[in-house]
């Protein structure tokens, strides 16, 4: 391998030495000595950091021309002469490479062994490049494929240069520089963003230019931390002063030890891989005092220069832009491109942008010449009724792009001025429509043509339809198509969510395998889709080729049986790929066992999912911290059990290698340990952290997400506990900037120790209270009363501190329902809901759930939209309207769930009809209003029995108001209406009544059924009688088991399921991780020997579904060993009911697995070294914290993490 490796590098080396000898021999040569930048020192980790940017230029698909072999023999000696320079490296890196990067494709090049100078002058030349920016000159001169190559490896370069040389770099040198370092920029993640320290302002407006280039590739924090560093540039330069008090100012502690473990490096005592927006600043002088708030430093010169990153200032700064400095900016042409496609714009930025730009830089008359001009501010919008027909068609086009919740309504509007000005069906009113012309009703929509639809695919293919709309259209687009080539399917885009399965199942494959075009297209099809592609695909590739060639959006939806035909036998093959958790574990037992090693654990992406607690803990204990490592970066993959395995590993290990390590552990050791694992360190010694580590300790703290701890979670008051003693002041004297170290742990904090704070602390900390996922029980009406304390009665906030504190009101439903009605009442409400994480399907566990109980926010928001203000009226400020309009619908979505039976009655037919799909979405309505709406339907449509499956499908969930009689009745015959009506909530007498329906429909028998069958059936497979589920195709059900385990069928169906399982897949004893986990909520089924029987490593695979439905008296069955190793979910799934049959011991084991098991009184004793002056007061923790929300899971910090350390910046 090594000789083609040779061939390669020097294949590289032999085109950049002939662009090198031309610029050496030419009159262009770059002069060395014009650039001063020094090569600089390297971090112990360059070489890796090179090596992956060197690989993506092969993922890009760049090659290398083929070198003649003959060459090969030189290399030792050219590697020899350069080994004093960085190209050396260059070089060895190359050399390095893994396969397949680094193979030789062919030995076919023509070229001769004359062609050895260039190769012998490159070398020379390169060694004899002493300077960065020799170098960069060089390389920008060379072809595109080697420059990728040699851009990867002096990008870090370039950057660490900007680093170590700050502000004395010349502008040239640095516009180098950073061109040079841009690729390493754009990859480097939040936890090692690193800026520079420059005083001068070209060197300021040379870095914003390309942080502005990659604005659409930073993530929310760095583009929150580049904003505060540029500001408190401009404080230091122009108003001399800085936005943080002087270290001075916060009481000394021992420094933080330099880490002797972790991911990053040092630069000239600059850590590259440090804290998340760390700044490489020099101290202000002694003398430099805090700026002032709210000083003016955004003049339209700095406008300019903030370009894109404009639409992420606080909302605060937007507000006090002085009006001449803002309508200077606009007249320039720098306003355009900085909002130019900027997606995310906070809407109630967007919005006081565009009404300031509106009402103080130009008059209400002529704004609308400026439209093309606004970008994204396009999508705040108002007043689109008042335009014509030009200026309307004109600004649809430019919010086609748009994601804020108000601009549905806004496009509704301009479709409705084009429809009364141009009412035509014509092809060129569907083409002005764009995207939008989703916005029209089925009504509307059913009256164009083919050959009109086919005429403007283009733009109909990228909207985004609901499927009743998407099944017509495509009805339409292949009426007379019988079999559908892959280009057909394909054109259709965003509307292949309309054709049929059945359809589906004639796709020619020719074309749509390995067609970058299908991952788009797949992801927006649905599961039975999905099954029906993969189908088709099965029909003319092996299963090696079809895994190799399929999407990650496709490759999840393929079932164990079919994988385990495909031949993968190395986890290099893993990398990658979008790997579901029950495939990431069958993948992983059949390749690694129950072993694994660190070089393998690196390597599996996605696939981490598939580790288990058995294979964390036979990793060697010396390997235990490299370990929690390399997981820790792949934290969006873990889950809670594999995170406690992982942590519980690393402390056993360390407490191995020294007894009490933790009792005694430095700066740095504490700095090395993830914080992702720091949470689960056991109590006690969170309790007996020294106070030498509390640097390290406190900025773990601004890194930890609680969500991984259950909301009762003894560690969550530890933790608090020892972070405040960290704090070591009264509680009074503590500044705002000192409470906000506590990071995520603020939200823990008990009122009456907040209530203590002096005024600015205690106003700082309730803001950053407002991004807590989760506020303890026992704190939220303490913690209410001294909101309305300090702010007063919510019903008289400002705008200003709505925003702020907002979210704090819905630890008082009263206080929601009692906000009166304001002009910006609405638009932030609607905002704050937009913000928060939607419910899941499977709701978590309790103690796995938010605080955010979201009901009264819900129905104070249909009260705000549905409602007219009445001027002058003291008693009453606002009065429902008496009907539902098609607009008021289309707006509310799931809010359409408040309307009264007497409302719907009112609702016209057309309006009925129109907004059926939209009402039908809906899957909680009372029985009245179920009644309500089965009287619009005998209105508009007839009797229940007449309706076709074209209107079922678009009833969709208001369906679960018809009776067993009728639903049997109901005419269905295609799968595809089954999966739609799988999403509501139907009785077991009416799924048995819509199996029949359907049974009658086709005439197909239980025992045709194949896998697609079962699959489509959904939740209706529950309908079928105990006897009739031993009739079904074991070869099927092998194929289908996964999509029938997500159903949640009687017990006695589900016993049946699980006779058939056995029979398919053999003893419950012998089920694998995999096949647990792929089994769902048949393995509820279990009798109570089998439930016993299973192997203790499964039982965290279990889906959390399943728990629930278990009898309470097999699960007693389990054993204590059995219910410890449930993992943290599914131990919390057990319900009151069930827990009520276990023993004393088995209680305590499932408190254990859920990481409840420390005792309230240990938490509240043990001295760590707090002061009592920095104690939180010892109130004992509630076992368990109801919500109604899921809190946001994954790995990703919190927004409150980020939330409180930009806070904790300004302060």
């Amino acid at each position: 391998m090594g000789f083609y490796r040779e061939g390669l590098v020097l294949s590289l080396l032999v085109q950049w030495a002939t662009v090198m000898s031309q610029d050496v021999m030419g009159p262009g040569m770059p002069d060395p000595n014009q650039s001063t930048v020094d090569f600089p020192k390297l971090p112990a980790d360059f070489r890796e950091m090179a090596k992956k940017l060197m690989i993506t230029c092969f993922t890009k698909g760049y090659h290398v021309p083929v070198m003649n072999n003959s060459l090969n023999s030189s290399y030792a000696q050219a590697q020899n002469q350069m080994m004093q320079s960085p190209i050396s490296m260059f070089v060895e890196l190359l050399s390095s490479l893994p396969p397949p990067f680094s193979i030789l494709r062919s030995n076919q090049s023509n070229d001769t062994a004359d062609e050895k100078g260039p190769v012998w002058d490159i070398a020379e030349k390169m060694r004899n490049c002493t300077n960065m920016g020799h170098m960069i000159e060089l390389m920008r001169n060379t072809t595109e494929s080697p420059r990728c190559l040699m851009r990867a490896f002096v990008a870090p370069l370039s950057w660490m240069a900007i680093m170590q040389n700050g502000t004395s770099l010349n502008k040239e040198d640095l516009t180098k520089l950073l061109w040079a370092a841009k690729p390493f920029l754009e990859t480097m993640p939040p936890s090692s963003f690193v800026l520079p320290a420059f005083s001068q302002s070209s060197h300021l407006a040379e870095m914003m230019k390309v942080f502005g280039e990659m604005f659409s590739v930073l993530s929310e924090e760095q583009r929150n931390e580049i904003i505060w560093w540029v500001k408190e540039r401009v404080a230091q330069n122009e108003f001399n002063c800085s936005l943080k008090a002087h270290a001075s100012s916060i009481p000394p502690s021992k420094p933080l030890e330099k880490p002797t473990m972790q991911n990053g490096s040092s630069v000239n005592g600059v850590s590259m891989m440090g804290r998340p927006g760390a700044e490489a600043t020099d101290h202000p002088a002694m003398n430099v005092r805090t700026c002032p708030p709210g000083f003016f430093w955004l003049k339209a010169r700095m406008l300019a220069m903030m370009g894109p990153f404009l639409s992420r200032l606080p909302f605060e700064e937007v507000k006090t832009i002085p009006k001449e400095e803002l309508c200077e900016f606009f007249r320039t042409p720098d306003f355009s491109p900085s909002f130019h496609n900027v997606i995310g714009i906070q809407p109630a930025l967007g919005r006081t942008l565009f009404q300031r730009l509106k009402q103080e830089c130009s008059s209400s008359d002529n704004f609308t010449q400026y439209v093309d001009r606004l970008g994204s501010l396009a999508c705040f919008f108002d007043g689109a009724m008042s335009l014509n027909l030009n200026l309307s068609r004109k600004l649809l086009s430019q919010i086609d792009a748009c994601k804020n919740s108000e601009i549905d309504k806004v496009k509704r509007q301009l479709v409705q001025n084009i429809l009364e000005k141009d009412n035509s069906s014509s092809p060129e009113m569907l083409k002005s429509l764009g995207s939008s012309v989703s916005i029209l009703p089925l009504s509307r929509l059913s009256r164009f043509t083919p050959e009109d639809l086919n005429n403007t695919l283009s733009s109909l293919s990228q909207a985004k339809w609901s499927p009743a709309q998407a099944k017509t259209l495509a009805q339409k687009l292949l009426e007379a198509t019988k079999n559908i080539s892959s280009e057909r399917l394909l054109s259709l885009g965003s509307m292949v969510r309309g054709v049929a399965s059945a359809v589906l199942k004639n796709v020619k494959a020719k074309g749509l395998l390995g067609n970058e075009a299908l991952e788009t297209m797949s992801e927006k099809m649905s599961s039975l889709q999905r099954a029906t592609l993969l189908e088709v695909f099965r029909r003319d590739v092996n299963a090696s080729e079809l895994v190799k060639g399929l999407p990650d959006s496709l490759l999840s939806s393929l079932s164990l049986s079919t994988l385990e035909k495909a031949n993968l036998s190395s986890v290099d093959q893993l990398q990658g790929r979008g790997w579901t958790p029950a495939q990431s574990a069958f993948l992983l037992k059949k390749i690694l066992g129950n072993k694994i090693n660190l070089s393998e654990l690196r390597k599996l992406g996605q696939a981490v999912q598939g580790v288990t607690c058995e294979m964390i803990g036979k990793i060697n204990r010396t390997d235990a911290l490299d370990m929690a490592q390399t997981l820790n970066k792949s934290c969006a993959w873990l889950s809670r059990v594999q995170i406690r395995c992982a942590a519980q590993k690393l402390f056993a290990s360390l407490e191995e290698q020294r007894p009490g390590y933790f009792s005694d552990i430095k700066n740095s050791e504490l700095q090395a340990i993830p914080a992702l694992l720091l949470i689960h360190l056991p109590v006690e010694k969170i309790q007996n952290l020294s106070d030498v580590v509390c640097p390290a300790f406190m900025e773990k703290m601004t890194q930890v997400n609680l969500t991984f701890l259950p909301n009762s979670s003894p560690a969550r008051y530890a933790l608090t506990r020892r972070a405040i003693g960290c704090l070591k002041r009264n509680v009074s004297d503590l500044s705002a900037a000192e409470v906000l170290t506590l990071g995520p742990l603020v939200c823990e904090l008990d009122p009456a120790w907040i209530s203590s704070l002096n005024p600015a602390a205690l106003n700082s900390t309730l803001q950053a209270l407002a991004s807590c996922q989760y506020i303890q029980q026992q704190h939220r009406e303490h913690l209410f009363r001294l909101l309305t304390g300090t702010y007063g009665d919510p019903a008289y906030w400002s705008e200003v501190d709505m925003r702020a504190l907002g979210p704090l009101l819905l630890l008082n439903d009263t206080a929601v329902e009692k906000l009166p009605s304001k002009s910006w009442l609405k638009s932030y409400l609607s905002d704050l809901m937009d913000s928060l994480p939607s419910q899941p399907v499977v709701p978590p566990p309790k103690e796995f759930r938010s605080w955010l109980d979201l009901s009264a926010l819900q129905r104070k928001l249909f009260e705000l939209k549905t409602s007219s203000t009445l001027q002058n009226r003291r008693k009453r400020e606002v009065m429902s309207i008496l009907e539902p309009t098609l607009i008021y619908i289309e707006d509310l979505k799931q809010g359409n769930v408040y309307w009264t039976p007497t409302q719907i009655s009112q609702m016209t037919k057309q309006t009925f009809k129109d907004a059926v799909p939209t009402l039908g979405e809906i899957n909680n309505y009372s029985t009245e209003q179920l009644a309500a709406l089965k009287g619009k339907i005998v209105e508009a449509w007839g009797n229940v029995s007449m309706l076709n499956e074209s209107q079922i499908t678009q009833l969709g969930c208001i369906c679960q108001g018809f009776s067993a009689e009728e639903l049997g009745n109901l005419s269905i015959a295609s799968l595809d209406t089954l999966e739609m009506l799988t999403a509501c909530n139907f009785t077991q007498t009416q799924r048995t009544a819509i199996w029949q329906a359907f049974e009658r429909g086709t005439g197909i028998s239980v025992a045709e059924l194949g896998h697609l069958e079962m699959m489509g059936l959904g939740q209706f497979i529950c309908g079928l009688q105990p006897a009739q589920i031993d009739q079904l195709n074991s070869t099927s059900f092998r194929e289908a088991v996964e999509a029938v385990g997500r159903a949640s069928c009687l017990l006695n169906v589900r016993e049946r399921l699980k006779e058939k399982a056995v029979a398919a897949f053999g003893k419950p004893e012998t089920w694998t991780e995999a096949r647990v986990s792929e089994m769902g909520n048949i393995l509820a089924g279990l009798s109570t020997v089998e439930l016993g029987g299973l192997n203790s490593t499964v039982l965290p695979f279990i889906q959390r579904s399943a728990i629930p439905l278990i009898p309470s008296d097999r699960l007693a069955a389990m054993s204590v060993s059995q219910l410890k190793a449930l993992g943290p979910e599914n131990a919390a799934m057990v319900t009151e009911v069930q827990r009520a049959g276990l023993r004393v011991d088995q209680r305590s084991a499932l408190d254990e697995a859920v990481g409840l098991k420390t005792a309230r009184a240990e938490v509240s004793t043990g001295n760590s070294g707090t002061s009592s002056s920095g104690s939180v007061p010892a109130t004992p923790l509630p076992l368990k914290g109801g919500a109604a929300v899921e809190s946001m899971t994954g790995c990703v910090l919190l927004m409150q993490a980020i939330v409180l350390m930009l806070l904790r910046y300004i302060l």
